[in-house]
């Protein structure tokens, strides 16, 4: 089945890995070896092209419910994955932080947030990177809270992204979209 612009794939195993459908033939994830970086989504197996993501959910955001806007948000979430693209590391003490902290969307979450939606902002303005560390999970979750308002469900991920492992990204879509 095609994949599209937005679609979360959450690899199996442990810790598992978090990546995001960046365009028909790409998916932008964080990674060590690469930061938040984009990468081919197609793979060759015994001689014939195939998605990426044998071993793996992927869940689809629930596009009809924005009708005729799935493009504007599609493009909105591709040019806040660029910008954390642009700044962003991959974080090794986050994910090792990712054990140490509870993943619900409480006080500390959405503090963390305004001050992510704030520096965006001064980007625009010529202003200094606005997300400087992250880990799959939260480069992920971020691209989805940064792009759609907290009123915004499902759409906004209501999670702590600072502190969501994959599997509790995975939980939590199963059960929202």
């Amino acid at each position: 089945m095609p994949r599209e612009i937005g679609d979360i794939i959450v690899y199996r195993g442990s810790p598992g890995h978090v990546a995001m459908v960046y365009d028909a033939n790409t998916i932008i994830h964080a990674q060590m070896k690469g930061d938040f970086h984009k990468d081919p989504y197609l793979t060759e197996k015994n001689g014939s092209m195939s998605y990426a993501d044998d071993g793996a959910d992927v869940f689809s955001p629930p596009w009809p419910t924005v009708g005729n806007f799935k493009a504007n948000h599609q493009a909105a979430l591709q040019r806040v994955a660029d910008q954390i693209a642009s700044s962003a590391s991959y974080g090794a003490y986050r994910a090792v932080r990712l054990w140490a902290g509870d993943s619900s969307f409480g006080p500390k979450a959405w503090t963390r947030l305004y001050k992510y939606k704030t520096r965006q902002k001064e980007l625009l303005t010529g202003g200094r990177k606005f997300v400087t560390t992250v880990t799959c999970a939260e480069a992920v979750i971020l691209c989805y809270q940064l792009t759609f308002e907290d009123s915004e469900a499902p759409f906004f991920i209501k999670l702590d992204a600072a502190h969501s492992m994959p599997n509790t990204l995975r939980a939590w879509l199963k059960k929202s979209w």
